[in-house]
């Protein structure tokens, strides 16, 4: 079989080092049968045969051949026997187009995207909203609504910027190249189990054609509804086939790739001992240059193995320990827990601006081994809010229900990470409606429902038991829910003594918006009420490719600034604020139940 060698190049910091690794584009057969049957495809995949078809032959697949193309932005010939299927619904007001092609081998699957467009453009802040690619992949095929374990959202815009929105992202590598009339992505996904002739997985490829700082439209090979963000069973499939016997995977230098871009990003002067990465990547880079052309995959692995375990060795300075760092959730979480809790609905009247009433829900999480009548075990109380558009059913469903943030609880409870609590998921809308006063409503109707209800440790609604409890007590959102949370913080520092606000800042607190001016109103609401630092806190999280990153940011550490009112430490015993930064990561609930499992364990810490 015919191979081509190219040579991979990367930065090294503080000078350009080639790391070189010779890698083999894996050609086959470039001819196509004309119409194939889904039975003809599937006896192909089981006896071996060299059987090529058309990606649109079956109805809602995509067929990807066997082939391993170097991922570099140029077409290697290998493309050549993947057939091209275009994207074939257009929203909005797009004048763009697109063909997909796609390839596999032992370890993952290949995309490659030639996009035609006139005119590209990387100014809005929204991830989204700029000319850009998005695969999203059912592994398993489970076309299950919500993403599970095995599901991702990638994206990737025309000049090589990559978001992340669901999945690790360790898994995608990417490269770009712009064209006369577009530009080419070419992209690669390791999976998690090895695939075969047969396989089938859920597939969605999406376009984003922005003009200026917006979206105009978007272009879909399956969906039609535009609703597959939040939907694998909206996802086509894609069929695997084409390896022969004998065939091999082309060699992997993704993984380590990825992994040195990572060493590259490292603040090194966050560590005491940051030479024993930089000396790991030198050596990974004297292997490349200095040693054989053929480099084996087996030396690949070495090196990565090797690069990973000084990473792992890196030891943080004291100051450097002081910040709170991102943990991705394990995927595992996702999984259904054998220990789950419930989810229980109530319902409440609550005063609107018209001066009648409107009937309001919330849904209440409830730990597993919940006993209403076991008046001697109580439970701290987290308040939850969504975000804009959203409801109070969004975050973890409603009864019966067991969607991704009910699992996260229900594993990290049954794993002994957190204790078991109630988590209580209310919404701004109706009622007033307005985030400013919603601070009434929480005081005056839902605290009071929910913690007379159930085993909690305020011993009666009345203001001064809420008060003596508020110790077990805490509120959260995201997004709109976050700058509720400030608001609530502003009003309610009597009755909650734990705050998380995910990617949003305070706005409409302090005035001109200024995070300045937030700040200092924030900790003049403290120094009014009397309360020592270690009688509240402020645990806050966004992604770094969030639009309302830097306005939470900013407000961070301008408060941060404030250090007799906000001592910050990533050790509650040491400080009450701190703030968490996803590298990569969006304005999605993907992100914002990650950030949630980095921070509970934070609360109630001494509480029980």
């Amino acid at each position: 079989m015919r191979r081509r060698a190219k040579r991979f190049t990367a930065a090294w910091a503080a000078a350009a080092l080639l790391c070189a690794a010779g890698l083999n584009a894996q050609s086959g057969v470039h001819a196509a049968s004309p119409e194939v049957s889904g039975e003809a495809l599937a006896h192909a995949a089981e006896s071996g045969t060299r059987t090529i078809v058309s990606a649109v032959n079956v109805r809602d697949s995509l067929v990807a051949q066997y082939g391993s193309p170097v991922i570099d932005g140029e077409i290697d010939p290998v493309w050549d026997k993947a057939r091209i299927v275009e994207a074939r619904h257009a929203s909005g007001d797009t004048r763009a187009s697109a063909a997909f092609r796609a390839l596999w081998d032992d370890h993952a699957l290949y995309i490659l995207a030639e996009v035609t467009d006139g005119s590209l453009s990387m100014e809005s802040p929204l991830p989204y909203e700029q000319d850009s690619v998005e695969i999203f992949l059912d592994e398993n095929r489970d076309k299950t609504k919500e993403f599970g374990v095995d599901d991702l959202q990638f994206r990737v815009n025309f000049a090589n910027v990559q978001t992340i929105d669901k999945g690790d992202g360790s898994r995608f590598y990417t490269a770009t190249r712009l064209t006369d009339d577009g530009y080419i992505v070419e992209a690669r996904i390791s999976l998690k189990n090895k695939p075969d002739n047969g396989t089938v997985s859920g597939i969605e490829l999406q376009v984003n054609d922005a003009e200026g700082a917006g979206r105009i439209g978007t272009l879909n090979v399956f969906d039609p509804t535009g609703g597959a963000w939040d939907d694998t069973g909206l996802f086509g499939e894609i069929f695997f086939t084409g390896k022969k016997r004998g065939d091999k995977s082309g060699l992997n230098p993704y993984d380590l790739l990825n992994l040195m871009k990572r060493a590259l990003s490292i603040d090194y002067s966050l560590y005491k001992n940051p030479g024993v990465v930089k000396d790991a990547i030198l050596q990974v880079a004297a292997a490349n240059l200095l040693g054989s052309a053929d480099v084996t995959q087996e030396q690949i692995d070495e090196q990565y193995a090797m690069l990973a375990e000084a990473i792992d060795a890196l030891e943080m300075t004291e100051e450097a320990a002081n910040e709170k760092y991102f943990t991705p959730l394990p995927v595992e979480y996702l999984a259904l827990s054998d220990k789950p809790g419930s989810i229980e609905r109530l319902s409440y009247r609550t005063a609107n601006p018209d001066g009648g009433m409107d009937t309001k829900y919330v849904n209440v999480y409830l730990p597993h081994g919940y006993d209403a009548s076991d008046k001697n075990t109580r439970y701290n109380v987290l308040y939850l809010m969504h975000g804009m558009g959203e409801n109070e059913n969004l975050l973890f469903g409603g009864p019966g229900e067991n969607r991704s943030l009910k699992k996260i609880l229900d594993n990290m409870m049954a794993n002994g990470d957190i204790e078991p609590l109630i988590v209580v998921t209310p919404t701004f809308y109706g009622g007033k409606g307005d985030i400013a006063v919603f601070h009434e409503e929480l005081l005056q109707d839902i605290i009071p429902l929910v913690e007379t209800k159930y085993n909690t440790y305020a011993k009666s609604a009345s203001l001064q038991d809420l008060k003596a409890s508020r110790a077990h007590r805490a509120f959260g959102g995201f997004s709109m829910g976050s700058a509720t949370t400030w608001h609530i913080f502003a009003h309610c520092l009597d009755y909650i003594k734990y705050y998380m606000p995910l990617s949003g800042a305070g706005f409409g607190l302090g005035g001109s918006g200024d995070a300045a001016q937030t700040a200092e109103f924030l900790a003049d609401v403290v120094r009014k009420s009397g309360y020592e630092p270690h009688e509240y806190y402020i645990f806050s999280a966004a992604g770094t490719q969030d639009f309302a990153y830097p306005g939470l940011h900013d407000q961070i550490e301008a408060m941060r600034q404030l250090s007799d009112v906000f001592p910050y430490s990533s050790d509650p015993a040491k400080g009450n604020l701190y703030f968490i930064a996803g590298e990569g990561g969006t304005h999605t609930w993907y992100w914002q139940n990650q950030f949630i499992y980095n921070i509970l364990p934070d609360l109630f810490k001494g509480e029980s």
